[in-house]
């Protein structure tokens, strides 16, 4: 009752040569680069927008008006998206200096320091309104 496979009529099995579990890994880890940087720009943009919108006018260092409305809604979405895109280029970065070919690497490296910038400014524009917001003030002061 006990068979064994007699070795001469089993096909001899492929070694696997690991690149798709290095690739595999490859991705994994551009992915979480990019979930890193996305969630560190978001962390930031939370932070700024509770010193631009709560403290700020809070201990009175800029006047709430009419404007912040537009500011905070402007905000939502250039913090949001620019949130997204600090973790998109940063993800881009890591893949083309990983695939991509000599000639083309660093017009594609411009490209996603550009994106990344871009994405940076999107996070900053609460502090960046507040802040001009606290030198009007102190001009017409």
């Amino acid at each position: 009752m006990n068979k064994q496979k007699r070795p001469e009529l089993v096909a001899p099995r492929r070694k696997s040569t690991g690149r798709s579990i290095q690739r595999m890994h490859a991705f994994s880890a551009f992915d979480e680069l990019g979930r890193k940087d996305f969630l560190t720009g978001l962390i930031l943009w939370v932070v700024l927008m509770v010193v631009s919108f709560v403290l700020l006018p809070g201990i009175g260092a800029i006047q709430p008006g009419e404007r912040m409305g537009t500011w905070f809604s402007l905000s939502l979405l250039f913090g949001i998206g620019g949130s997204f895109l600090l973790g998109a280029s940063s993800r881009f970065m890591a893949i083309t200096n990983e695939r991509a070919s000599s000639a083309s690497k660093s017009l594609l490296s411009i490209f996603g320091q550009f994106a990344g910038w871009i994405g940076l400014a999107g996070v900053l524009f609460p502090f960046i309104m507040a802040t001009g917001e606290f030198f009007a003030k102190l001009s017409t002061n």
